[in-house]
C-alpha cells in the first residue's frame, strides 16, 4: 500500500474513533450502556476503522495497478513508433540520420520503461542490499533504501540494454551510449550510498570510542579504589603490629 494512503487512513481512523466515542456516549441510551458497558461504543468504532483500512488497501492496490498499465501502454506506443520509423527508412522516406535519432530516443525510453515495469512488479531488495540497511538510523534507512532501489533499477536497465543489443534491436553505437550513461548514473548513486555508509560508520566508531573511554574510566576508578582499600588494610596491619609490639 502507498505510504501516503496508509498515513491518511491512520489519521482518519483516529479522528473517526475519537468522534465516534464522543458521539456514541451522547446518543446511546443509558440502559444499553449500563448493560453492555464500553463495548457498545468500542465495537462499532473498531468495525468502522477496519472498513476504512480495507477501503484504503483496495485504493492503494488500484493506484499501483494504474501505473503499470500506463507504462505498458507507452511501451506499446514506442514499439509501434519504432516499426513505423523502420518501414519509412526501408522505403527511403526518411534518411539514416533521422532513423538513428528516432531509434536512439525511443529505444532509450523503452529500456527505461521495461526496467520500471519490472521494478514495480518486484519492489524488493536482494539479501545483500537488505543487510546494508542493518544498524542504521530510521531516516538513513529510508534514504539508503531509495538509493539501493534506484541502483537496482539501473543495473536492470543495463541488462535490458545488453539484451536489446544482442537481439539487434539497437546498434553498437546506441548500446555504448546507453551503457556509458547508465554506468555514470550508477557511479553517482554508489557515491551517495558510500557517503551515507561512511557517515554511519563514523558515528558508530565515535559511539564505540565513547563507550571505550567510559570503560577505561570505570577501570581506572576501580583500580584507584582497590589501591585505596589496600593502603587502608596495610595501615591497619601496621597499627596492629605496633600495638602487639
Amino acid at each position: 500500500m502507498n505510504k501516503k494512503i496508509t498515513s491518511a487512513i491512520i489519521i482518519i481512523a483516529i479522528i473517526v474513533a475519537m468522534v465516534g466515542i464522543i458521539f456514541a456516549e451522547q446518543v446511546i441510551p443509558k440502559e444499553i450502556y449500563a448493560q453492555y458497558g464500553i463495548l457498545v461504543i468500542i465495537v462499532p468504532v473498531i468495525i468502522l476503522v477496519i472498513v476504512l483500512v480495507v477501503i484504503g488497501s483496495v485504493l492503494g492496490k488500484n493506484s499501483t495497478k494504474e501505473k503499470t498499465p500506463k507504462l505498458e501502454d507507452r511501451r506499446t506506443e514506442i514499439t509501434h513508433e519504432l516499426k513505423e520509423a523502420e518501414k519509412k527508412f526501408l522505403r527511403h522516406k526518411i534518411d539514416k540520420a533521422t532513423f538513428d535519432s528516432i531509434s536512439k530516443r525511443n529505444n532509450s525510453e523503452l529500456i527505461s520503461i521495461e526496467s520500471d515495469i519490472d521494478s514495480q512488479k518486484k519492489q524488493t531488495l536482494n539479501e545483500t542490499d537488505t543487510k546494508k540497511l542493518e544498524g542504521m538510523s530510521r531516516d538513513k534507512q529510508i534514504i539508503l533504501k531509495g538509493l539501493l532501489e534506484q541502483k537496482q533499477k539501473k543495473v536492470h536497465e543495463l541488462k535490458i540494454a545488453e539484451k536489446s543489443y544482442l537481439k539487434r534491436k539497437i546498434d553498437e553505437k546506441i548500446y555504448r551510449q546507453l551503457n556509458s550513461k547508465i554506468n555514470e548514473e550508477i557511479i553517482s548513486i554508489d557515491g551517495k550510498i558510500k557517503a551515507i555508509q561512511e557517515t554511519e560508520k563514523i558515528k558508530q566508531l565515535e559511539a564505540e570510542l565513547k563507550n571505550g573511554a567510559k570503560e577505561i574510566s570505570k577501570q581506572q576508578k576501580s583500580t584507584e579504589k582497590r589501591k585505596k582499600q589496600l593502603t587502608e588494610i596495610e595501615m591497619i596491619e601496621e597499627d596492629l603490629v605496633s600495638q602487639l609490639n
